[in-house]
């Protein structure tokens, strides 16, 4: 019988026994502000198989669980989350929640090509042009140093 799991879009509070199939499509270490050869937490930004993002989170004091279990690319079934409201001025995705794991979050390996690898988000032209809405989301990661035939049109 096949395992019946959850998509990112229903995330809400409430409800701790998620299930879900997904992408670790990047993830990244904070470092502690006042000590930064100290690991603050484990950030990451998951992908489902509709295209759903949302953000997780592994606090300072799990990190040594999971930071040998989870490689960015990589499919697995996670379940056991907290879910909380996203706050701060940046934000990873859309998604106004996140996870954060928890010491009895599972994580096992799946073998899965039906998730995207890139997780892109494409905006109308006419919304980038109009100005009209301010996202504070960030977009991905580049180099700038590489960056060729870069232009910046300016109205």
């Amino acid at each position: 019988m096949a395992t019946q799991f959850d998509m990112l879009c229903d995330v809400l509070p409430g409800h701790n026994s998620w299930k879900f199939k997904v992408r670790v499509l990047r993830m990244w270490a904070i470092s502690s502000f006042m000590k930064p050869n100290e690991l603050n937490s484990m950030e990451m930004v998951l992908i489902d198989e509709k295209g759903g993002k949302i953000h997780a989170l592994i606090r300072k004091e799990l990190v040594y669980l999971f930071q040998n279990k989870l490689k960015e690319g990589e499919v697995y079934k996670l379940s056991n989350f907290d879910v909380v409201p996203v706050v701060g001025f940046y934000r990873t995705t859309l998604h106004p929640y996140k996870l954060i794991f928890r010491s009895n979050t599972k994580v096992q390996n799946f073998a899965s090509s039906d998730i995207p690898i890139l997780g892109f988000s494409f905006t109308d032209l006419a919304e980038v042009a109009s100005y009209s809405v301010n996202y504070d989301y960030l977009i991905g990661n580049f180099d700038l140093k590489n960056l060729t035939n870069f232009v910046i049109f300016i109205d």
